[in-house]
């Protein structure tokens, strides 16, 4: 964020931004900032505080997105969707996790040469009401801003 915003001042503790523009960001670049391990080993997560855990698989898939359409959940597929799945769960965003795990059935089934197009197809067939970015997006800074113990290691 260094690189956008040179004259700012980040510290690690990004969840103590005051301003919501700017923490929502800071999410977002959140999987670019962890270790390459947990890339291989999504059970890293496991050890980390909440916040992390469920922050990771959604912004990875969210950033991926940004840059690859559908693709991306197709290159999440059985290593990082599940994770995504469950965390919209305790989130509670169920739509958008019933959503994701349509396409991710049509991924597993691993039948179809157009991945992009059906997983869309399975994720559109499903009511959501997260499927507007911007209700997504509200949803998701409302919990992640609900509490700002979610990122600290001192308080896992």
């Amino acid at each position: 964020m260094k690189d956008f915003y040179p004259n700012r001042e980040f510290g690690t503790r990004f969840w103590e931004l005051e301003e919501n523009d700017l923490f929502f960001e800071a999410l977002g670049y959140l999987p670019l900032q962890m270790p390459d391990e947990v890339l291989e080993d999504i059970d890293i997560l496991s050890r980390m505080p909440r916040g992390y855990r469920l922050a990771f698989p959604i912004f990875w898939i969210e950033d991926d997105y940004f840059v690859n359409g559908w693709t991306a959940l197709s290159n999440a597929g059985e290593w990082l969707l599940p994770a995504a799945i469950d965390a919209y769960r305790e989130i509670g965003m169920l739509s958008e996790a019933e959503a994701l795990s349509a396409a991710l059935s049509v991924i597993q089934r691993g039948e179809d040469d157009y991945y992009d197009e059906a997983t869309e197809a399975a994720y559109r067939s499903v009511p959501n009401q997260f499927a507007d970015d911007e209700a997504k997006d509200r949803a998701l800074l409302e919990f992640f801003r609900s509490d700002p113990s979610l990122f600290d290691f001192n308080d896992a």
